[in-house]
């Protein structure tokens, strides 16, 4: 079945479905089950030649101290080949797992894949999840065009919204 590009992305308050994608530098499997007691800001790219995906991975590296000081993961997702995304990540290391999707099984999972628009065929809408340390959604975003990925716009209240300390814990 092939999910169209009007379904929405799971709800809040949803468990993010789990998925284990290989890591294209190291080769490792890295599953979202192992983020389980992080908030995680997984963001979903169209491609490593996408100048706006590019742009997105720009300002999360740049913010990378930030949001490790406030306890936040990031995985990106790419629906590219590993080879693709490997060779990208030789010319422009980030410090944050870029996963390949090859098959878009990860994409479809969280309705983000589409097969045909006006800009490209079998790729993702550039989407993010802000999932929260039980792996429940707690934000949802998935951009209607190439360059509507507001990780800039966002990324300051994600880090003050996930980096407070749970009041279980500051008891």
């Amino acid at each position: 079945m092939t999910t169209s590009a009007t379904t929405a992305p799971p709800d809040v308050g949803a468990t993010a479905p789990e998925f284990i994608l290989p890591d294209p530098v190291s080769g490792a499997a890295v599953s979202l089950a192992a983020y389980r007691g992080r908030d995680v800001l997984l963001v979903f790219f169209r491609g490593t030649w996408c100048p706006y995906c590019r742009e997105q991975l720009r300002i999360l590296t740049e913010n990378d101290t930030r949001l490790k000081a406030a306890g936040i993961a990031v995985i990106g997702v790419v629906c590219q080949s590993a080879s693709s995304v490997r060779r990208y990540l030789e010319s422009a290391p980030i410090p944050f797992p870029l996963l390949a999707d090859e098959q878009r099984t990860v994409a479809k999972s969280y309705r983000v894949h589409y097969w045909i628009s006006f800009e490209g065929a079998n790729l993702a809408n550039p989407a993010l999840f802000v999932l929260d340390r039980d792996g429940q959604i707690t934000f949802a975003y998935r951009g209607r065009n190439m360059r509507d990925l507001p990780v800039a716009d966002v990324l300051t209240k994600f880090i003050a919204l996930l980096g407070k300390p749970h009041e279980s814990e500051g008891r």
